[in-house]
């Protein structure tokens, strides 16, 4: 019998035998998971197989919400611009659509492709406002929808992006079919992506500057510092740390100002817009550092 014949039937067996505990498919899946992790060198999934099954499991746990692009972040572009000018905030930006809006980021009145502007500009109309290019063909979700569903969605309909809008019909975010593909596959990057400057990183003991942007669970995985420990109600709501120093400062901070907290924590603002934080720095007292410490990965 072949070397590739006896790991399909491991594979069989396995999930014969998990089975026969009358489990649901996802506890079985969940159990092989498991117990490929704690047995690898006899495991018949690969480590990367693990990292797909884990990761499409917990897909109905996220919402996009948790995967959006950010409304800070968007990058639209207004109607009556010229199609030139549209031509080099794609090539900037490495975006193949660019949202189009009225008045302001509310106000979408739909997309364009790259290929329709390639082909104003074959044509001579590079002078001409963008407006003419649009294609009205826009899809408003809620962030509440799971990312599964609008996954099942945008394959069904053909669509590579929508656009996140609040109970207020204001836009909160943006999803791309590759930002929904990326919570499975992890990173897709191509060879015009360029590498970002690392989100967090460890001055030293008691020092962390991180961007805005990064999750608390992220720097408490990557720091062993848990921010979210000893926090008020309304803090604890946030998932990110810019989110988490305008909670403590209930405003927006200016640049260059310190938030300290009760518990000795300091957080320094240094870089931000007329609209949110940018980076921070982190800065521990060593009575700190021990009560916001946890084990390390």
């Amino acid at each position: 019998m072949s070397d590739e014949n006896q790991k399909e039937q491991g594979i069989w067996k396995c999930v014969c035998r998990y089975f026969s505990k009358k489990e649901t498919v996802r506890e079985t899946i969940e159990d092989l998971i498991e117990e490929a992790g704690q047995n690898e060198d006899q495991s018949t999934l690969s480590r990367q197989e693990q990292i797909f099954l884990n990761n499409i499991l917990y897909l109905r746990d996220k919402r996009c919400r948790h995967v959006m692009v950010p409304r800070a972040e968007i990058d639209a572009f207004p109607k009556d611009g010229s199609i030139e000018d549209l031509l080099k905030l794609m090539i900037e930006k490495g975006h193949s659509k660019i949202p189009v809006y009225n008045e302001s980021l509310d106000d979408i009145v739909g997309m364009v492709h790259l290929r329709d502007v390639a082909q104003a500009l074959m044509n001579g109309d590079k002078k001409n406002k963008v407006e003419t290019l649009i294609n009205s063909n826009v899809t408003f979700i809620s962030p509440s929808m799971h990312i599964s569903d609008l996954l099942s969605f945008m394959q069904k309909n053909k669509m590579h992006l929508a656009l996140v809008v609040d109970e207020y019909g204001g836009v909160d975010g943006l999803v791309t079919i590759e930002d929904l593909l990326e919570e499975i596959v992890g990173d897709i990057q191509d060879e015009y992506d360029v590498d970002p400057e690392p989100a967090i990183i460890r001055k030293d003991a008691y020092t962390i500057v991180a961007d805005a942007s990064a999750e608390l669970e992220e720097i408490k995985e990557k720091t062993g510092i848990d921010l979210c420990a000893n926090r008020e109600e309304e803090e604890s709501s946030v998932d990110t740390l810019g989110g988490l120093v305008c909670a403590i400062a209930e405003r927006l901070p200016q640049r260059g100002e310190v938030i300290e907290t009760k518990d000795g924590l300091q957080f320094r603002v240094l870089d931000v817009d007329a609209r949110r934080i940018k980076k921070v720095m982190i800065v521990m007292k060593h009575e700190a550092k021990n009560s916001h410490s946890v084990a390390a990965n």
